[in-house]
């Protein structure tokens, strides 16, 4: 053996690497199951997730504690089976199972504050906590509208019950794409989201535009759900704007943190030019000359428009992701 390695057992040098190798893609993939886990019941929701993550934990801990008791014991000639002592190890030791104990009430702590926040939004959990925005303060946000199409027709057609499951599930689907874009939702209004990026966000990373694509995916793939349950696919149309607005924390009762400025109003002007300019994107020219588009998209300078309720024209372009 070379003199360095003397007295440290080779399994370490696989074990280390693997342990890491292991996780990772443990938890890469419970982040994608995690994220695609519908439950009504808040508490229910966080029993579930806590009892998936103590469990692929605990898994992973057993995968490696196994393969060093293997390794150990071949390479000391041993012949014992090698199960007993990994469940001894890891289920009969009193600190481990403290240890374990420990590490499933913080999973669900940790569970706990990730559906908190996600049901607050991201991000506005920490801005009550620190106060960041109760003081109005001025920030640069890209903002987005995005529309249910002929919701008014469908509300008629399915009837107030059924034509508001389709609104929960229609804004259930927009989930992972708004936590894979870094989004965050201001509000909703009816069948209408009012979403925004930090500039760096929605720009750099092209997040609005991934949203979108990454929405109309998902409602894609959800066709048949939606043919069964509604006898329709919804189909959404969205205008986007980059601009100025003041952020503040209102109200004591139901706090919520509001955006004033003028960016709003011509986010919501841009996205009901959808339907008449044939586009189910549109972005105004200030913000599409920041944007770098995804392979395969293409943009359609309109020129000026007027809309409604604004003085002067402004430059859209429509997108096709």
């Amino acid at each position: 053996m070379i003199p360095l390695l003397r007295g440290v057992p080779v399994s370490l040098f696989i074990v280390v690497p693997g342990s890491a190798l292991l996780y990772g893609t443990a938890f890469f993939v419970l982040g994608f199951i995690r994220s695609r886990i519908r439950i009504g019941s808040f508490t229910v929701n966080i029993i579930v997730q806590t009892l998936l993550m103590a469990a692929t934990v605990l898994g992973c801990f057993i995968a490696i504690v196994w393969f060093f008791v293997y390794v150990q014991f071949h390479r000391q000639g041993g012949t014992e089976a090698v199960w007993p002592f990994v469940v001894d190890f890891v289920f009969l030791k009193p600190l481990n199972v403290v240890l374990e104990f420990a590490g499933l009430m913080l999973a669900g702590l940790i569970n706990f504050s990730f559906e908190l926040g996600k049901k607050l939004g991201p991000g506005v959990l920490t801005n009550w906590i620190t106060g960041k925005y109760y003081t109005p303060r001025e920030e640069e946000l890209v903002f987005m509208f995005v529309d249910m199409k002929d919701s008014t027709m469908l509300a008629e057609k399915l009837g107030a019950i059924k034509f508001s499951s389709l609104i929960r599930d229609f804004f259930q689907d927009m989930t992972v794409p708004l936590l894979e874009s870094r989004a965050r939702v201001s509000h909703y209004i009816g069948d209408e989201a009012v979403i925004y990026w930090k500039p760096e966000d929605a720009v750099k990373l092209k997040g609005c535009i991934e949203f979108f694509k990454s929405f109309e995916e998902m409602i894609q793939d959800r066709a048949a759900y939606y043919q069964a349950s509604y006898g329709l696919v919804p189909e959404f149309k969205a205008g986007m704007h980059m601009g100025p607005v003041v952020a503040t924390e209102v109200g004591e009762v139901k706090s919520e943190i509001v955006f004033h400025g003028d960016v709003l109003n011509t986010t919501a002007r841009i996205q009901s030019m959808c339907g008449e300019l044939g586009h189910k994107l549109l972005a105004s020219r200030n913000l599409a000359s920041k944007l770098t588009l995804p392979k395969g998209a293409v943009m359609s300078a309109l020129g000026p428009v007027h809309l409604k309720g604004k003085a002067e024209e402004m430059e859209l372009v429509g997108i096709e992701v």
